[in-house]
């Protein structure tokens, strides 16, 4: 069983979305997340960086009750509280 599972991850991809949500499970082609946000960074004047900086300070706003992301484009997962200041 994946320790992350229950927790609230970042799945950062190689495009200019980035997931936020509660790890729920993974098969052997999508993350399973719950309670999520998908957000695209291009649409905004913000970075990754500076977006996840927000949702830390203001708290995560739910755009996705369950999403599944294709692990082929994620390109690396991290805890929510383990993403430090820049």
């Amino acid at each position: 069983m994946n320790p992350l599972f229950g927790k609230t991850v970042v799945l950062d991809t190689q495009s200019s979305w980035v997931y936020v949500g509660t790890l729920k499970g993974e098969d052997e082609r999508f993350f399973h997340l719950e309670q999520a946000d998908a957000f695209d960074v291009s649409e905004v004047t913000l970075t990754k960086q500076e977006y996840l900086m927000k949702v830390k300070r203001d708290g995560l706003v739910v755009n996705r009750k369950r999403t599944f992301v294709l692990k082929n484009i994620v390109t690396s997962i991290t805890v929510l509280d383990d993403v430090e200041d820049s």
